[in-house]
């Protein structure tokens, strides 16, 4: 603009026509969230402990949500944080709508991380086994889909897409569904980071 006076304009605007104090005015701007302002986190890392040991012990997210005067959204995202680096797959065991067991899969070190949801051993993916084993886990995914010597295998293999059996793929086509119980797997996959 011309003919516009910046000094006054500077004084109009900051305060001041200081060129350092204004130097400093810009730097505090370009500070993202000088202030420590924004939205403070609603549950303490005690209140999540305590939530999580509601849930095994039966609470369902409704109860929790109106006890804890929030919503079922924000539980959940207290309640579910992305799996450490390397576990790139997170099978969710439920029951109808509850998940019984959360199982983390490393499948570059063939390692699972579980956590339970439930105090029924008979919901859990491994039952009383707190520290599945890579073979553990592999026992669990054959046994939640149809066997190896099924009849007409070929065929059932072509109608999920498959050319040959494994028991993770088929559980991925399936969610895990049989027959025998109402349990099935919610699946969540997760990029790669690398450990280290």
């Amino acid at each position: 603009m011309e003919g516009t006076d910046y000094r006054q304009l500077c004084l109009e605007l900051f305060g001041t026509d200081d060129v350092i104090e204004l130097k400093r005015l810009a730097a505090s701007i370009k500070q993202k969230n000088s202030r420590h302002a924004g939205r403070k986190k609603k549950f303490t890392e005690a209140d999540v402990a305590d939530i999580r040991t509601l849930l095994v012990e039966g609470a369902t997210l409704d109860e929790l949500a109106c006890r804890y005067q929030t919503s079922r959204r924000v539980l959940i995202k207290y309640l579910n944080h992305p799996p450490e680096k390397g576990y790139t797959m997170r099978l969710a065991y439920m029951y109808r709508q509850k998940p019984c067991t959360v199982i983390d899969v490393d499948f570059a070190r063939q390692k699972v991380k579980i956590q339970n949801r439930t105090q029924d051993v008979l919901l859990r993916a491994f039952g009383a086994n707190e520290q599945p084993t890579w073979e553990d886990f592999e026992i669990f995914l054959s046994e939640r889909c149809f066997p190896q010597s099924r009849g007409l295998l070929k065929a059932e293999l072509r109608r999920l897409g498959l050319e040959s059996y494994d028991p993770l793929q088929i559980v991925e086509k399936t969610k895990g569904r049989t027959a025998e119980d109402d349990m099935w797997l919610k699946i969540q996959y997760y990029p790669e980071r690398k450990v280290g």
